[in-house]
């Protein structure tokens, strides 16, 4: 009869240590993907929502550290609203996963990534009503969201991608899964608004990957700038930079 409690016993707690996901059964749940929304659910038909996406948190923990941002950008711009999307396979400060894996978090800007996020966005963006759809990515997030834009056209009109390793061939070229958004240069639209933003001091994803992308944006015509600013690789510290660049980005696509 022991043996039979305690096995019991096992197999109860390692059912209550599997993953469970988040989004069964949530509303807050995009594709699979938990989002935590902010401002109007139902903005009216000129509304702007910015989508904020994190970057690969390779130290672990959790990945909602734009939290502030968000909500920031909805005191910023009246009437807009704002997402922030929490990558596959990463968890929020609630342990609420998204489905999917982060490959351990590294080399993890696939197709089926980028596909996953590119299907949440459009799901966010159709849920909410938005007339139009910006961005703002951090480090790896940026490099995902740079990615978006060139694999769905259309589905978003501007970006601020912040401290992005968007030339991941020279960054890691270790990495052989991810997609490097200065292969797909081409399929960006030019009448998207892409803005490129680096510390001088990080040194994780240097100010030369962004530059790098910028430039070959510009030179197939595309609508791109590069801004470096003080600040390393820590989100904090070049933050203000991006939520300004992404509060003026609001305003020029209205």
């Amino acid at each position: 009869m022991k043996s039979f409690v305690a096995a019991l016993f096992a197999v109860l707690l390692a059912c209550s240590a599997a993953p469970v996901w988040a989004c069964a059964g949530s509303q807050d749940c995009a594709n699979g993907l938990v989002f935590i929304p902010y401002g109007p659910t139902s903005p009216g038909p000129a509304s702007v929502m910015a989508v904020f996406l994190h970057g690969d948190v390779s130290s672990g923990g959790s990945a909602d550290y734009m939290l502030s941002s968000a909500q920031r950008f909805v005191a910023d711009v009246p009437g807009a609203s704002a997402a922030v999307l929490i990558r596959p396979g990463y968890f929020d400060r609630h342990s609420r996963v998204s489905e999917g894996s982060d490959c351990g978090r590294r080399d993890c800007y696939t197709e089926e990534v980028v596909g996953t996020v590119t299907e949440a966005i459009a799901q966010v963006k159709q849920r909410f009503g938005a007339r139009t759809v910006i961005g703002l990515g951090h480090s790896g997030g940026a490099a995902i969201l740079a990615n978006v834009i060139a694999r769905r056209p259309g589905l978003i009109g501007g970006a601020v991608l912040v401290s992005c390793p968007c030339d991941i061939r020279r960054w890691r070229p270790q990495w052989q899964r991810s997609l490097s958004p200065i292969d797909l240069v081409g399929s960006v639209r030019p009448a998207t608004r892409l803005v490129a933003i680096t510390g001088r001091d990080d040194e994780t994803a240097g100010p030369q990957f962004a530059e790098r992308y910028v430039e070959a944006l510009r030179a197939a015509g595309k609508n791109a700038v590069f801004i470096p600013t003080q600040g390393t690789h820590d989100y904090r510290s070049v933050r203000d930079a991006a939520l300004l660049a992404l509060r003026d980005l609001a305003t020029a696509v209205k």
